[in-house]
């Protein structure tokens, strides 16, 4: 009996020594299958010295893998933002999706296609009328999911501008969220400012989630493998409730 509760606490050990510790918040890292083609794997998840995560797509022989970590609490109304340091993140390989979102699913809230918000860069796979290298898309809350799972609302669009560094914010109210993208670095108390490009969901009481949901990052690949090798450089993520 004794050896195997020193087991399990070897086993607890081991399994929380997998999480990651960034921004005040504790992150899960995802192992095996997520969206895409490629697999995650918890080995191209990094934390630098000055605090800042690496998120990795990477190739091994002849299998490709990338990243994601979903936060081990979940999080309400307020604002959402990260510090990006690439400029890449507008003309990476056409296949490759950056994803920041909250996403309900993995902890059981709601389905698939259910309770989630994304901020998103991608050319997915330039499979579009018109060029795009980004997106805000929501997806309704539970009881509410569209036909097919399809979103409750998305934009579209393509950035024109190559700032070395970008700031993603997403504001979330009962009423509605509003989305950012922003050249620079924003501090998370300041109002928007160098925008290139904000638009606004209000709530019609079926497209806008309202219960607290963890929050998601992945580095990943649609349809097919990506063409290079990629590293993305989070500087930070910052929440703040709402008042």
């Amino acid at each position: 009996m004794r050896l195997n509760l020193l087991a399990f606490l070897l086993f607890a050990s081991l399994a929380s020594a997998q999480n990651l510790q960034w921004m005040g918040h504790t992150w899960k890292p995802s192992t095996g299958h997520m969206a895409g083609v490629i697999a995650a794997d918890p080995a191209n998840l990094s934390i630098d010295k000055d605090g800042a995560l690496h998120m990795r797509i990477v190739k091994k022989g002849d299998a490709w893998s990338g990243s994601e970590m979903f936060t081990t609490d979940d999080l309400s109304f307020g604002t959402y933002q990260w510090e990006i340091e690439n400029s890449q993140i507008y003309a990476m390989d056409p296949t490759i999706v950056i994803g920041l979102f909250s996403y309900g699913p993995i902890h059981k809230i709601g389905a698939d296609a259910e309770e989630e918000i994304d901020i998103e860069f991608s050319a997915w796979n330039n499979n579009q009328p018109k060029p795009i290298n980004a997106d805000f898309t929501v997806y309704p809350p539970t009881g509410h999911r569209r036909p097919n799972g399809v979103s409750a609302w998305e934009h579209n669009f393509y950035v024109n501008d190559r700032p070395a560094k970008t700031t993603a914010r997403f504001v979330w109210t009962a009423d509605k969220i509003d989305f950012y993208i922003m050249a620079g670095f924003v501090p998370i108390s300041a109002p928007p400012e160098h925008v290139l490009q904000h638009d606004t969901l209000t709530n019609d009481g079926t497209n806008v989630p309202h219960v607290a949901l963890p929050i998601g990052m992945n580095l990943w690949s649609f349809k097919q493998p990506p063409l290079h090798e990629w590293e993305i450089v989070f500087r930070r993520f910052d929440f703040s409730p709402a008042k």
